[in-house]
């Protein structure tokens, strides 16, 4: 079980890169990783479609898959985006995988939870205004909403998974969890890739927002007031404006490296 990272294949750890140059492997990987990464795999690839609303079938694909795999001996790399354990149900594979009779080793990915605010010049911590990180999804077992954070004015909120919800999400936080309808939001879309752009907004407009601009997973979502220290309102990055999108690297438009 190998961690793809955000999606920048130069963000791969060397033994996730090792194991996608292998050519007698099967690497088995589904949609949200970017063709990047899996234009790197020099064996046998099998990508399953897990799209909202057909990922359980993706997902008995992909077991169908491994299993076949190691029915014929082959090395099986099942491929995922991120880090495998972070909101990647890379737990659930493991016991599946232990059910076939194969403790898989893991290889960690970098998270996007981390990884993509970084790229997009946003510090998830930051004196002053943020002393604490909370790494949530926006979708619980079975398509439930997992219970929200209540707002506290120095924390930073990371959602994995969660822009097919926002909505409902942007909403609750408001209703339900005290938050501000001024509270920043930044969106960052497909980061590390060359499709990277980031969206900008209050809580109270960032659905409509994203729905405007067109945002699609993969997506991570960053609310707290640590979105504009380097970007937005008081960044310094030219061409962000309210309700707008950048597309590329941020952080190198901000002179970061």
């Amino acid at each position: 079980m190998v961690g793809s990272g955000p999606g920048d294949p130069e963000l791969l750890t060397l033994a996730a890169h090792r194991m996608l140059l292998d050519p007698s492997a099967l690497v088995v990987a589904d949609r949200l990783v970017p063709p990047a990464i899996l234009s790197l795999v020099r064996g046998e690839l099998r990508v399953a479609n897990k799209a909202p609303g057909c990922a359980e079938r993706a997902q008995r694909e992909i077991y169908a898959w491994c299993r076949e795999g190691l029915e014929e001996g082959r090395r099986v790399v099942r491929l995922k985006i991120g880090d495998p354990f972070v909101f990647g149900r890379g737990g659930e594979e493991v016991l599946e995988f232990r059910g076939m009779g194969v403790e898989p080793t893991v290889v960690p990915g970098v998270s996007a939870s981390l990884s993509a605010p970084l790229l997009a010049g946003i510090p998830v911590t930051h004196r002053g205004v943020a002393n604490q990180v909370v790494v949530c999804t926006g979708y619980g077992r079975e398509g439930t909403s997992p219970d929200l954070i209540r707002y506290h004015p120095e924390q930073t909120v990371v959602f994995l998974m969660a822009v097919g919800k926002l909505p409902t999400l942007s909403a609750s936080l408001i209703s339900s969890a005290a938050y501000p309808p001024s509270t920043r939001v930044a969106i960052v879309e497909s980061a590390g890739t060359p499709q990277q752009r980031v969206v900008l907004g209050p809580l109270d407009r960032i659905a409509s927002i994203a729905e405007e601009n067109g945002v699609r997973a993969p997506a991570t979502i960053v609310v707290g007031d640590v979105v504009d220290v380097l970007i937005g309102e008081g960044g310094k990055v030219e061409g962000v404006a309210e309700g707008g999108s950048v597309t590329g690297a941020i952080a190198a438009a901000a002179g970061m490296t």
